[in-house]
């Protein structure tokens, strides 16, 4: 767009092509999940880099009521983590390709209450979780790396929540810096000795 001489740019939703995008499957047994949260999980798929993808068949949103037996009593890992789990990695096997499990009423117990209101505060909450499973499926699949899972999966997430955060969100960067600008010499202020 161009105004008065100047250009600028609007950032829009990538588009995944249906080769690449996992298919999001809702499995719940007694259980509501909050309004949006398919469409969250949605956005933050679409600003995954889509070779990250590839292998990755299916996202599972379910609750614990919802699983079927013998995943009830699959045993889940979670470093350093305590109560119930948020989300899980199914590797590919010969019978079944890989997906990425989310618990929706684990994460909404987690999460603050009014959190799904609020459309950045919804964003943060899962793009750690569905990153942080995305993060596994790279890990096994694109880039294996000889470290602890747990960790190679943490720095993907970070790496996809930033990169969703600063495409997504590209608007608040500005006015974040704007306010650190003005709130950086009472912040001085307040710091030095009496």
């Amino acid at each position: 767009m161009q105004y008065w001489g100047h250009t600028s740019t609007v950032a829009t939703i990538p588009e995944l092509s249906d080769s690449t995008c996992p298919t999001i499957v809702e499995s719940y047994r007694d259980f509501q999940p909050p309004m949006n949260f398919r469409e969250t999980v949605e956005t933050l798929l679409r600003y995954v880099p889509p070779k990250y993808l590839i292998g990755l068949k299916t996202i599972v949103l379910t609750n614990q009521a919802g699983l079927t037996t013998k995943k009830r009593k699959q045993r889940m890992w979670s470093r350093n983590r305590k109560g119930a789990c948020l989300g899980s990695y199914q590797h590919a096997s010969k019978s079944s390709p890989a997906a990425v499990w989310l618990y929706v009423d684990n994460i909404v117990e987690s999460g603050i209450s009014w959190w799904n209101r609020v459309p950045v505060l919804r964003h943060v909450v899962m793009s750690h979780v569905l990153h942080d499973e995305i993060g596994h499926h790279i890990h096994a699949v694109h880039r294996p790396a000889h470290e602890e899972k747990e960790d190679v999966a943490e720095d993907w997430s970070g790496r996809l929540t930033r990169g969703f955060h600063s495409r997504h969100y590209w608007y608040l960067y500005p006015l974040l810096y704007l306010l650190a600008r003005l709130t950086s010499p009472i912040f001085k202020r307040l710091r030095k000795p009496a």
